[in-house]
């Protein structure tokens, strides 16, 4: 189907596309229908940030609520027709993208601390314990202080994992480790972890009827699924009650001994500033490569741990966004005779404008533009935040980014022309091959 939209009156039986028509009733052409697709997509991940800023600073949403209401505004029936308005439009909604990202940033190192290196155990549960997926920091923060001298354990999961590097969050001894991998092993890993689960933010997976976790299975303000127990006004009582009526974590199925390293925030890497330049002029880092987005089940995701191992020992990995448990279990080491991590884990997916702020850095010092410093950019994306990420890197002007590891059905090629043309935006193919053309000489 090359179109299809059923928004209005006017729209055709099914829906305008649905007999094979590449114009709508109302006169929009394939690609402003698809355009307009973007931008709601940009608008979902766009609120998924608002949403975690409001609720540590709702005086920083202000800027943020116009910009989506003007675009949801701009995609009603019979508003605009022009191709390059749409492009600007997009590019509002990717400027909206830098300024939450930048806000929660700031917000989250205010109240919490700035992150540092840190390692954290990796699969090793012990006693009663809660394990916490999401992205929501503010909500763990309080479920540490509500189950402080319960005798239970907290674990993070997924996108919790950067929690561990932030002062005011380590700081309680309950908080724990991590367990499991990206979001989608949730119904797997549960079957296995004797405690309870809460899932604070997207993604969660519906789990299956004949699941053996759902009376332990607890959700948090708009995560829901049925049949689970949703916390109310944060009141983590019902929580506590249940975790502690569950079977000690002490099997060996969750009894490993791995560490994961996480805590590499920008600011935290912007104070190395010296070494790194050090280090570029004198040839010991020849490249930085950003290895980072969401992750989605299948095999296509192998693509960026292939990448990754193969990438040589004077080029350093940023990552952020559950995209890393590819390969956040190497061991990359550090760049010889510097002491700098080949590997820094810059955080949650809504922290990936780290990368920005590091290359920023980079080109002033360097006295060079940011596309051309010795930057390459790999992104793994999923789901709407990833189209808002990549919607900021554009409005930025950030250009030679990869995608992958399968290409956006919602884009179709006028438009993937259109990026390519601007934004130089190339498609995966495979690891192999992609590295010949990222490799500087």
């Amino acid at each position: 189907m090359s179109m299809f939209c059923y928004q209005c009156e006017m729209s055709q039986k099914d829906g305008c596309g649905s007999s094979g028509a590449s114009v709508g009733t109302c006169g929009k052409d394939e690609n402003l229908s698809r355009l307009q697709d973007i931008m709601i997509f940009g608008l979902k991940g766009l609120s998924a940030y608002r949403e975690h800023l409001n609720e540590l600073d709702s005086s920083l949403t202000k800027e943020i609520d116009d910009v989506m209401s003007e675009t949801l505004y701009f995609t009603l029936t019979n508003v605009n027709f022009n191709f390059d308005d749409h492009i600007n439009q997009l590019m509002k909604v990717g400027s909206a993208g830098v300024k939450v990202m930048d806000r929660l940033s700031n917000s989250h190192t205010s109240k919490f601390g700035i992150p540092t290196p840190v390692k954290v155990t990796q699969n090793k549960v012990e006693g009663k314990a809660i394990l916490v997926s999401g992205h929501n920091l503010e909500m763990l923060e309080k479920l540490l202080i509500a189950t402080k001298d319960k005798g239970i354990n907290i674990y993070t999961h997924s996108e919790m994992l950067p929690a561990h590097g932030y002062p005011e969050l380590r700081k309680y001894p309950h908080l724990k480790g991590n367990v499991g991998k990206a979001w989608f092993d949730q119904a797997k890993l549960m079957e296995k972890f004797t405690g309870t689960f809460v899932v604070n933010t997207n993604c969660i997976v519906p789990p299956k009827k004949n699941c053996t976790y759902l009376d332990r299975l607890f959700t948090y303000k708009i995560v829901g699924v049925e049949g689970a127990t949703q916390i109310e006004d944060d009141n983590f009582d019902e929580l506590i009650k249940r975790t502690l009526e569950c079977e000690d974590a002490n099997g060996v199925d969750l009894n490993e001994d791995t560490t994961l390293v996480t805590g590499h925030h920008y600011k935290t890497i912007l104070t190395l500033a010296p070494q790194i330049l050090d280090a570029i002029k004198g040839g010991k880092i020849k490249q930085f490569f950003v290895v980072a987005g969401c992750d989605a089940p299948g095999k296509g995701g192998e693509y960026y741990r292939e990448l990754a191992q193969t990438l040589p020992k004077d080029t350093v990995i940023l990552t952020s966004s559950c995209g890393k448990f590819r390969f956040n279990d190497i061991d990359f080491g550090e760049i010889e005779g510097t002491g700098i991590p080949r590997y820094l884990d810059l955080g949650q997916c809504n922290d990936s404008n780290g990368a920005v702020e590091i290359a920023k850095a980079l080109s002033q010092a360097l006295d060079t533009p940011i596309n051309d410093l010795p930057v390459s950019i790999v992104l793994s994306w999923m789901e709407q935040k990833a189209v808002i990420i990549l919607l900021a890197l554009f409005s930025l002007g950030v250009k030679n980014i990869y995608l992958g590891p399968k290409p956006p059905q919602f884009v179709n090629e006028d438009i993937f022309n259109f990026l390519s043309q601007t934004f130089n935006l190339t498609l995966t193919t495979n690891a192999k091959d992609d590295l010949k053309k990222l490799l500087i000489a």
